[in-house]
C-alpha cells in the first residue's frame, strides 16, 4: 500500500512538472530566456573580433585562453536579476491572473506537491539556460579565443550561476504568490534590487567591505589579492563576493582555495584623503564556502515563506 502511494505521489509530482513546463511555454518564458541568454553570450564572443577588425590599423586577433573562465565569471549584478526574476514572477500570480489556478487546485493534488512541481520548474529552466550559456561561450571560445583552461571547474560556473539566480527568483516568486499580481512581483523585485545595490554602494563607499555585506543578497562585499594600506588599494584584483558572485568564487575555490582576499575598509581623518585599512581577511575557499551557504539560506528561506502564502491560498470555483 505505502508503495502505491509513493508510485501514485511520484506520477501526480511529474504531472506537475509536466504542465508546468507546458505553462512556461505557452508562456514563451522559457524560450524568451534562452533567446536573452544567446544575444548577450554572442554580443561576448564577437566584441573582441569586431573591436579588433574596426581598429585603425586593424589588431590581430589575441589567444585568450581564460575567456571562458572569464566569461562566466562576469555574468553577475543585473544579468543574474533579470533571468531569475522572468523564470518565476508569474510561476504562482500569472495562474491567478488567468484562472489557470483553479482547475489546477481543484485537482486531487496537494498545494505542497504543485508548489514544489513550480519550483523543480523553475530551478531546472534555470539549470538548463545556464548550461546552453556556458556550452554555447566554450564552444564559440575555443573557435575564436583558441583552447581553453580551467574547463574542469565550469559545471561550478553552471551551478554558481543557477543558486546565485535563484536568490532573486525566490524572492520574485514569493512577491508574486503574496500578491497574486504578476505586475507587482517584478516591480516589486526591481525596487528590492535597486535598494540593496545603492544600500550596498553607500555602505561599501563609506564603510568599505563591512560584515553587513557578506550576508546581504547580490554583489557583497567586494575583497581584493592586493594590500589594504596608504591611500590606496595596493595592486591585486578585486572580486565581489556576494551571491551574485558564487560562481566566480566556486569556481576560484577549485583553483586557488587558500589564496587570500583581503577586505578593506576606511579612516577618515580630519583632514586630507581617507585611507584604506584592512578590516578581515579569508581564503577563497572560506569566502565562496560562505557565499553558498548565504545564498541557500535565502533561497530555503523564501521558498518556506512562498510556500505557506500558497497553502493557505483560497480557492474557489466559480
Amino acid at each position: 500500500m505505502a508503495q502505491k502511494n509513493r508510485a501514485g505521489t511520484l506520477a501526480a509530482f511529474l504531472a506537475v512538472l509536466y504542465y508546468e513546463f507546458l505553462w512556461n511555454i505557452r508562456k514563451k518564458k522559457i524560450i524568451a530566456i534562452f533567446i536573452i541568454i544567446f544575444a548577450i553570450a554572442t554580443v561576448q564572443l564577437a566584441f573582441a573580433p569586431i573591436a579588433d577588425a574596426v581598429a585603425n590599423p586593424p589588431q590581430t586577433l589575441q589567444a585568450n585562453p581564460t575567456f571562458t573562465f572569464d566569461g562566466i565569471a562576469a555574468l553577475t549584478g543585473i544579468f543574474l536579476f533579470l533571468v531569475g526574476v522572468a523564470t518565476t514572477m508569474n510561476t504562482v500570480s500569472g495562474e491567478f491572473e488567468s484562472g489557470t489556478i483553479v482547475p489546477l487546485l481543484t485537482k486531487p493534488v496537494s498545494k505542497t506537491l504543485v508548489f514544489a512541481g513550480k519550483v523543480v520548474a523553475a530551478v531546472t529552466t534555470l539549470l538548463a539556460a545556464y548550461a546552453f550559456l556556458v556550452a554555447y561561450i566554450t564552444v564559440g571560445g575555443t573557435l575564436i579565443y583558441g583552447p581553453q583552461d580551467n574547463l574542469n571547474v565550469v559545471p561550478l560556473g553552471i551551478l554558481g550561476l543557477t543558486i546565485g539566480s535563484m536568490v532573486w527568483a525566490s524572492i520574485a516568486l514569493t512577491l508574486g504568490t503574496l500578491s497574486k499580481n504578476s505586475v507587482l512581483a517584478a516591480l516589486g523585485s526591481f525596487g528590492f534590487y535597486i535598494g540593496i545595490t545603492i544600500a550596498g554602494a553607500l555602505i561599501g563607499s563609506f564603510l568599505g567591505a563591512s560584515t553587513i555585506l557578506f550576508y546581504a543578497p547580490g554583489m557583497g562585499a567586494s575583497g581584493t589579492t592586493g594590500a589594504c594600506a596608504g591611500l590606496e588599494r595596493g595592486g591585486g584584483q578585486t572580486f565581489s563576493t556576494g551571491t551574485d558572485g558564487l560562481a566566480s568564487m566556486l569556481m576560484r575555490w577549485v583553483l586557488n582555495p587558500g589564496q587570500v582576499l583581503n577586505f578593506c575598509g576606511f579612516q577618515f581623518r580630519a583632514s586630507g584623503a581617507p585611507t584604506t585599512t584592512l578590516l578581515s581577511s579569508d581564503t577563497f575557499a572560506n569566502v565562496a564556502f560562505r557565499d553558498l551557504w548565504v545564498s541557500l539560506v535565502y533561497v530555503a528561506g523564501l521558498l518556506l515563506l512562498s510556500w505557506f502564502a500558497f497553502r493557505r491560498s483560497q480557492i474557489a470555483e466559480s
